[in-house]
């Protein structure tokens, strides 16, 4: 330790001789220096000459190479575009965020930035904004999480005076869980939440309009009977697990293993509900993949329904739970998506195509390229949902006669 800070003490009073900045690269240097002269080993200089010597003399000629920065850099050339390409790529899953997506764009435009240059990846400007969309990608996620934490707290504390009330004596029980279903209702939610509990807000108003009808009755019944009804309760918990089942195998595509077309029909009357009465927007997008006959013609049908699985498979896993995605016959899909910005859409069909392109899709070692062509609607430009429906399909049309593997919107876009 002390033969270090003598060190350290010279490459600093050396340094200021020579009027020198303390900067990284100059400090490594004369540090080196000072422990040479003084015959001192360090492993992290032993590393430094071992990789030096390591190179080919034509990069030994052309560079003087003093530090880790230098050797870095020349390291570096040896990476092809190729390769960095398939490092700036995989940013894209690495720095996806989990909670806030309002972030997305930022890492999009650096992705693409970067790819257009990918050496540029390893100058200091490319690490230093890396490094603070990571930053900004993880404050905002945590911003969100407290504000979604903050609302789960005033909903949960709230529904517990609501459940104290209904299971009190007390004459005036009824009106105070009116007092606390107004309150439900007009409970501030942050825009962190506005997805999710909104929909259990709605569900728990629900169930309170349904208790209130009924509360008066159900009081004896929960005094007198409360053992029978908990063994009740128990049987309804099972019979709710076996129809559960019943309905999945009734409602689940056999082959893919996403909603089937009847399935798809129960879901959108939902979604008709929500839109009139919460105003909640969403998307329709047909999905057909294309030149799927071929598919068939030249590998079989085993292959073109282990297409349609992947397919799927991908479709499900880019679509979250309170969407809906579904088979709607043969080799199309229809996806009804929640948003609050139509960007949304964008972004997320975008992945969908991204992801699509990217895999490979090997048959008995066969790699079939798969692409896709959909049409998408925006229900609120539309007086009906069948209308919005119709659209759709009409754009996917279009997109099939435009050459295939393309994406149209109502609104004009295309990609």
């Amino acid at each position: 330790m002390g033969q270090i800070r003598e060190l350290t003490k010279n490459t600093l009073t050396k340094l200021k001789e020579e009027n020198k900045d303390t900067l990284p690269s100059n400090y490594f240097i004369e540090f080196k220096k000072q422990a040479d002269l003084s015959n001192i080993e360090i492993e992290e200089f032993e590393l430094f000459d071992k990789i030096k010597d390591a190179l080919t003399n034509d990069e030994k000629k052309s560079n003087d190479i003093q530090n880790f920065k230098e050797l870095a850099i020349i390291l570096a050339k040896r990476v092809s575009s190729d390769e960095l390409k398939k490092l700036i790529n995989a940013f894209d899953e690495i720095l996806k965020p989990s909670i806030d997506f309002t972030h997305f764009e930022d890492i999009e435009n650096f992705i693409a930035k970067t790819l257009n240059e990918p050496k540029n990846i390893i100058t200091d400007s490319a690490i230093n904004e890396l490094k603070e969309i990571s930053k900004n990608r993880v404050n905002k996620d945590r911003r969100n999480l407290k504000d979604k934490t903050d609302d789960i707290v005033k909903l949960t504390s709230l529904m517990s005076r609501y459940f104290d009330k209904t299971l009190s004596d007390s004459e005036n029980s009824t009106d105070e869980i009116m007092k606390i279903k107004d309150e439900l209702i007009t409970l501030n939610i942050s825009n962190a939440s506005q997805r999710e509990l909104k929909i259990v807000q709605s569900k728990l108003i629900d169930t309170i309009y349904k208790i209130e009808n009924s509360i008066q009755i159900n009081k004896t019944i929960l005094k007198d009977n409360k053992e029978r009804f908990s063994n009740l309760h128990k049987q309804i918990e099972e019979l709710q697990k076996e129809l559960l089942i019943a309905k999945e195998e009734k409602e689940t595509d056999f082959l893919t293993n996403i909603l089937n077309r009847r399935a798809y029909h129960h879901e959108i009357e939902k979604m008709e509900k929500k839109y009139s009465m919460f105003e909640n927007n969403y998307a329709i997008i047909f999905y057909d993949i294309d030149f799927f006959k071929n598919i068939n013609d030249i590998y079989g049908h085993t292959c073109g329904d282990a297409v349609l699985k992947n397919f799927a498979s991908i479709l499900k896993r880019l679509t979250r739970k309170e969407d809906v995605i579904a088979r709607y016959g043969g080799e199309e899909f229809i996806a009804l998506v929640n948003y609050e910005e139509e960007i949304e859409i964008q972004r997320y069909i975008k992945r969908v195509k991204e992801t699509i392109t990217s895999t490979n899709f090997i048959y008995k070692k066969n790699n079939i390229p798969i692409r896709f062509s959909a049409g998408v609607t925006f229900r609120k430009d539309y007086e009906s949902y069948l209308d919005a429906k119709k659209k759709a399909d009409e754009l996917l049309y279009q997109a099939k006669h435009k050459g295939r593997d393309k994406i149209i919107f109502d609104n004009g876009i295309e990609f």
